[in-house]
């Protein structure tokens, strides 16, 4: 804030000996003089303000008793005097404690006890409103500066969001091929070593998978572009899933896992049923790697409370528990365990996500050893309807019959590979077709029982090509089409489902969901064909 120097004005002082009316025809000549200071030679004495003084002349006998007399007996003999170097903040704090009055004086401003200038309250009132421009143009300033590092903060979060995407889908091409490569030797008569090796390629390659998802969903995060998609979900249901997928995989760990669901069964819940599980999965698949030949216990506890449902879940182990100086900033990017294993993501995720579901989640070690995930949420209350599933996750392991003949279409040729190589596995004879165009040639040259469509093509995609194929007239259009795809997004399997298809696969393909999805796809376009033939007749 300026001092009173930076707004003192300085006008020409008078004597004490100037006369009355002197200072009069002065005032008479300056308009815009509002006070006139009175020194001794460098010594203030006394102030003439402007109005008072002219009161006083134009009072009864004023000019009879001011005009030849001195001005000391029509000046203010004591006036506000206030060093020049004083803030003008901290002065207006002593004029405004003086009352009404005092805004209304004068004051003389001193420097070194000498005579500088004077000053007015629209002098002070002037001084502060250009104060408060300069401070909302320097506010204003700074709004435009945060706002457009920002601005560019999102829009590179949102660039690294897009590239992670991108490559996400270009690694998870090749990961295909491993995967389901080291998956067809590990169904081969491999001596225990072998088997060992091949159990590691695939460790590994899913290890790496879960990173990659790991990275896009952290990237997602800081760009702003991480979505709920809430629906009502049966929270048993989470956990049993939670159960089958994480049961194997600690078994062949040699950790036992005590998987547990506390509340009433028919409970369900308005949230994102998807994100759940992917904290549990992290938080379970960050306790098996500290617990080997130990335990794991999950568990999930819900009650209603109101119209929403209290949850709280608690994932522990018997590991080596948190390193002290890291339970406080163990959810942070990059911060590792008590291990060198993964890569510092999984955590973060879990704490990205909980945080947009309005939750807390924590760490803390154990009493005796090992250490306790936890979070609690709050959902709106939801009741759960059956129905039919359509996606690949929710249908039974049936057997595909009748050695089906299958339309391989990838314009990756190891992809087209692994997938024949699955149908030869599977009992099925296959073609295979480059893109779309090629695929929707086939399908009216030849009779297929189920199409394996790939979805990023070039020349026709695989969203383009089974639209043109469900325009075909008659069975043709009617083929099932299976998507197997990198783009995992739920939201991309909802609009595959959309225009026709029977099912989404994600990359890299596991055996066992292939073989169902193919499966119940024949199985649904065998019975809708049955349902056309017997409405046929009836007409007929």
């Amino acid at each position: 804030m300026p001092t009173i120097e930076t707004l003192s004005e300085r006008p020409k002082p008078v004597a004490p000996t100037t006369l009355g009316c002197e200072v009069l025809a002065r005032f008479e000549c300056e308009p815009d003089t509002l006070v006139i200071p009175v020194v001794d030679g460098d010594r203030p004495v006394g102030l003439v303000e402007r109005t008072a003084f002219l009161q006083k002349i134009a009072a009864r006998f004023g000019h009879a008793l001011y005009d030849l007399r001195p001005i000391t007996f029509a000046m203010d003999p004591e006036p506000a005097v206030v060093e020049a170097g004083v803030r003008i903040d901290a002065f207006c704090d002593i004029m405004l404690k003086g009352g009404p009055a005092a805004l209304l004086r004068g004051f003389i401003v001193t420097k070194n006890g000498a005579y500088w200038g004077v000053g007015t309250a629209a002098t002070l009132l002037q001084a502060v409103n250009t104060r408060q421009r300069e401070q909302n143009a320097e506010l204003a300033e700074q709004a435009a500066i945060l706002s457009d590092t920002r601005a560019q903060a999102i829009a590179a979060a949102r660039a690294k969001s897009q590239f992670l995407a991108i490559m996400s889908h270009e690694l998870r091409t090749p990961m295909n091929g491993v995967l389901a490569v080291a998956e067809l030797l590990r169904r081969q008569p491999l001596n225990t070593a072998a088997q060992a090796h091949v159990q590691t390629i695939v460790d590994s390659s899913e290890t790496l998978l879960r990173i990659l998802q790991d990275a896009v969903d952290l990237s997602k995060a800081e760009a702003g572009e991480l979505e709920l998609k809430t629906e009502p979900t049966a929270l048993r249901a989470v956990m049993d899933d939670i159960q089958s997928m994480w049961e194997p995989r600690a078994s062949q760990d040699g950790v036992t896992l005590l998987v547990g669901y506390e509340g009433d069964t028919e409970l369900a819940a308005v949230i994102d049923g998807v994100r759940l599980k992917q904290v549990f999965n992290n938080l379970i698949g960050n306790a098996l790697k500290f617990a080997r030949n130990g335990v794991v216990e999950a568990g999930l506890k819900a009650w209603v409370e109101g119209d929403r449902i209290r949850m709280e879940a608690r994932i522990r182990d018997d590991g080596p528990g948190v390193e002290p100086d890291r339970v406080d900033s163990i959810f942070e990017p990059f911060v590792h365990g008590s291990g060198p294993d993964g890569a510092g993501l999984g955590l973060s995720i879990c704490r990205q996500v909980i945080d947009r579901m309005d939750g807390r989640i924590w760490a803390e070690n154990n009493k005796g050893r090992g250490a306790t995930f936890a979070f609690d949420l709050t959902a709106p209350r939801a009741v759960v309807e059956a129905e039919a599933q359509s996606n690949v996750s929710d249908l039974s392991g049936l057997d595909l019959k009748s050695a089906p003949h299958i339309l391989i279409v990838d314009d990756n040729a190891t992809n087209r590979v692994v997938a024949q190589a699955l149908c030869e596995m599977f009992g099925c004879s296959s073609e295979l077709a480059e893109d779309g165009l090629e695929a929707l040639q086939a399908v009216q040259e030849s009779r297929y029982d189920l199409v394996l469509m790939d979805i990023k093509m070039p020349r026709m995609d695989g969203v383009q090509a089974t639209q043109a194929i469900r325009a075909l007239p008659g069975a043709v259009g009617r083929v099932p089409i299976v998507a197997l795809t990198a783009n995992a997004d739920p939201e991309d399997a909802k609009h595959y489902l959309s225009i026709g298809m029977a099912a989404v696969v994600e990359k890299p393909i596991k055996p066992e969901r292939l073989r169902m999805a193919m499966n119940a796809a024949i199985s649904a376009a065998h019975e809708d064909a049955q349902d056309q033939d017997q409405s046929g007749r009836a007409v007929a």
